[in-house]
This record gives C-alpha cells, structure tokens and sequence, in this order.
C-alpha cells in the first residue's frame, strides 16, 4: 500500500495534504499536537506529539513510533509540513524560548524523520520526501531570520540529500506560496515595531490573494506524482 506520513496534518495545509492522500487511496500517519477527523478513516493513523521537543521525538522514533506503519509499504512519502513563523521579530526582539521551539520544529524534527525513514524503509520500497520550504529562505525579509534561517537550512539538507545518490530516493525542497491558513492570520496579527512586514500580508489577505489549502496541496501532490520529481531538490508550486 502507498503510505504517507505527514508532520502539522491538525490544521492548514498539513490537513489538506492528509485530506488529499485520504481521499487518493493512501495510508496516512499525522504527527501533531492534537488529533482530527478525516475519512477515509481506517487508513488514518495519528500520534499527538510535540514536534518541538527534539529529545521526545528522537526516542519516540526509536521506540518504534512509525515501525508498523511503514512496515508493509510498497512506496513511502515523508511530508515534512509542521512549522512556525514566530518569533515573527527583529532580531534582538525575538526571545531565546521561542528561538529555539522555532529551530527545533522548523529544522530539527524534518531531519530526524528524514533520516530515521530512509534508515527503516522496508528494503527496496522507493522513499519521496517533501520539505515545506519557503520564499523566505530563499529571500531576504526583515522580522524573518529565524523562519527563513529554518527553510534555508530545509533548501540545503535537500540539495545534499539529493546529491548522496541514495538508491529509491528522491527528496525536494518545495516552497507553497501565500496559502490561507491560520499561520497566516497569525501574521496578519503580529505587532507592526516587530515584524514590518505585517501590511504586506493583510493587503494579500484583503485583495483575495491567498490561495486556499485544498487547491496548493493538490498542486504539490501533482508535483510528487511527477516523473522527474526530485530532479530538482528547490521547487516552487509557482513556477509549476
């Protein structure tokens, strides 16, 4: 069976995405801090978990936390989604807490699901891992070092994973667009002195220029499906 695990599945894109694969006939396991609802509900399987706490995830993974999921796959897709924009601040008005709960969710938790799956993947079955990147690792936006220090760090690892040549293994870096989710609404109400950028995103919202979850996760599973998906690790469902 074809099965997917994707982090951040409790709201926003990652819900649409764990919606998509539902919906195409796929076995999904969601990692986030609650549980949903979502049909076709056998083939959903979900662990509440704090993506955040590095430690927690590290010995869940070694515990065997996804072990049976994957056990039986014929092909496996990681979709590392969760993440955050906080501390959506100038530097040096960001926070030590919040800097690290950014790093640890945003940077840490894909790498150790990236490499415990291509490490326990059963022998043979091909691997197609997506991080969720970002315009803002690959531009430069006052408020945003720590997010887009995280989604570089995301262009990077799939870059380099890419280039080890791993057999069954295809890996890229995709960034969504403005997509209408409540990180966006969070945005939309960060205080202006930290982040200077917060007009921009309220006009995007007040002139209908975001775009809807269900409609970027159909385009970043067209992506996926793709032939020569991973052929090139940065991709942005703009320029598709």
């Amino acid at each position: 069976m074809r099965k997917a695990v994707i982090s951040g599945h409790s709201r926003g894109l990652g819900y649409a995405l764990a919606e998509h694969y539902l919906r195409a006939g796929w076995a999904v396991f969601g990692l986030a801090r609650g549980r949903v609802d979502l049909r076709p509900s056998e083939n959903l399987f979900q662990a509440e978990l704090d993506l955040s706490d590095a430690g927690l995830l590290a010995q869940k993974l070694s515990d065997g936390l996804l072990a049976d999921f994957i056990r039986d796959a014929d092909e496996l897709l990681l979709i590392n989604n969760a993440g955050t924009t906080a501390p959506n601040a100038l530097l040096g008005r960001q926070g030590p807490s919040e800097i690290v709960r950014a790093v640890a969710l945003n940077v840490t938790a894909p790498l150790l699901l990236s490499d415990y799956l291509l490490s326990a993947r059963p022998d043979g079955v091909h691997l197609k891992i997506v991080h969720i990147g970002s315009g803002a690792g690959r531009r430069e936006y006052a408020g945003w070092s720590v997010y887009g220090a995280g989604k570089a760090a995301l262009d990077r690892h799939a870059l380099c994973a890419a280039a080890e040549g791993h057999p069954a293994f295809s890996i890229a870096c995709i960034a969504p667009g403005v997509v209408d989710t409540e990180m966006q609404r969070e945005i939309r109400n960060a205080d202006c002195r930290d982040f200077p950028l917060q007009p921009r995103f309220r006009a995007l919202k007040d002139g209908a220029k975001l775009q809807s979850a269900a409609d970027t996760a159909a385009k970043i599973a067209a992506m996926i499906e793709a032939e020569d998906f991973g052929s090139k690790p940065l991709a942005d469902v703009r320029d598709v």
